[in-house]
């Protein structure tokens, strides 16, 4: 890594605005930002070449793999149409996170090359991510990958200098976004499980932030006073800016510039469904709430949500 450019990472967590937060920063123009990668969670138990397969095709950041490459392809030549009501499609590449499609197919060969050649996950990660630092040279590089808070040791064993950034949620919303999010995928999906899996997430969080300066946030906060988020994150990752550049950021990766829908206008089978906070209380039973309270009720009153277990 050159000694100009430096490394952050968004850790987590899962439906809870990191793809907001990766849109927003993505925006500044000394970041540039990389979608879903998920590289830690697998380089440091799998083969290169197996971590390579999954790297090209089975995450955000490879956009489907080849499978998707002739609907890409329709993309670019349509999107200078689409641009004029959906505008987010007009974003340059360089302002919104950067996936494999961002690189001509000559240059996805040549990072596959570099990547098999590798010896150890190390080596791995700092090919890949030093690929994307020699071609655009940012001040910063930010990747995001909800499942990441589980491999912060990791990450910080490769890069013991970078930046590490959180955004959590109230737990009873993330459950309700999760439930939408597995329907729409069609994968299983249990309420317990939900919530156990947020706890998991916000103890690590808890775990790691003083060990590993690890900066946090809330949905919460972004959604209340994302332009005063915004200028804490760009504080804490020593980067400048001004009333331009902070309007520029929030304007063009709000809920209303992505979607095309006023905040709280519900669809859902997209992945940006609603953008509010508070939801759980049109779907909550009594028995959830219970269910709730017992597996990670502390949390919510160690965070700050509730005063108490009287929800």
């Amino acid at each position: 890594m050159k000694e100009n450019n430096k490394i952050a990472f968004i850790v987590g967590h899962y439906k809870c605005g990191t793809t907001w937060l990766i849109n927003m920063l993505s925006l500044h123009p000394e970041i540039i930002g990389l979608a879903e990668t998920n590289l830690f969670k697998y380089v440091f138990d799998k083969t290169p070449e197996e971590t390579t397969e999954i790297l090209f095709s089975g995450t955000a950041w490879s956009e489907g793999g080849l499978k998707r490459l002739p609907r890409n392809f329709v993309a670019k030549i349509v999107n200078p149409i689409r641009k004029y009501w959906k505008p987010v499609v007009g974003l340059k590449t360089t302002d919104r996170p950067l996936t494999r499609y961002s690189l001509s197919l000559r240059e996805q060969f040549s990072l596959k090359r570099q990547l098999l050649k590798c010896d150890n996950p190390e080596e791995y990660c700092r090919t890949f991510f030093g690929f994307f630092i020699k071609k655009f040279n940012p001040k910063y590089l930010i990747e995001k990958s909800a499942d990441h808070v589980r491999a912060i040791p990791k990450i910080k064993q490769v890069y013991p200098d970078s930046k590490l950034i959180a955004v959590y949620r109230d737990g009873r919303d993330f459950v309700i976004s999760h439930r939408h999010y597995a329907k729409n995928m069609g994968l299983a999906w249990s309420f317990e499980e939900s919530v156990l899996l947020w706890k998991e997430m916000i103890e690590l969080q808890l775990r790691y932030q003083q060990e590993f300066n690890l900066w946090t946030c809330s949905y919460e906060d972004m959604l209340n006073n994302s332009r005063k988020i915004a200028q804490n994150i760009l504080n804490f990752l020593g980067l400048s800016y001004n009333d331009q550049v902070l309007n520029n950021m929030i304007n063009k990766s709000s809920f209303e510039f992505i979607t095309g829908r006023k905040r709280g206008q519900a669809n859902s089978k997209s992945f940006y469904r609603k953008g509010v906070s508070g939801d759980w209380k049109n779907y909550f039973s009594l028995k959830e709430k219970e269910t709730f309270k017992k597996l990670a009720g502390d949390l919510l009153i160690k965070l700050g949500y509730e005063k108490d277990f009287d929800w």
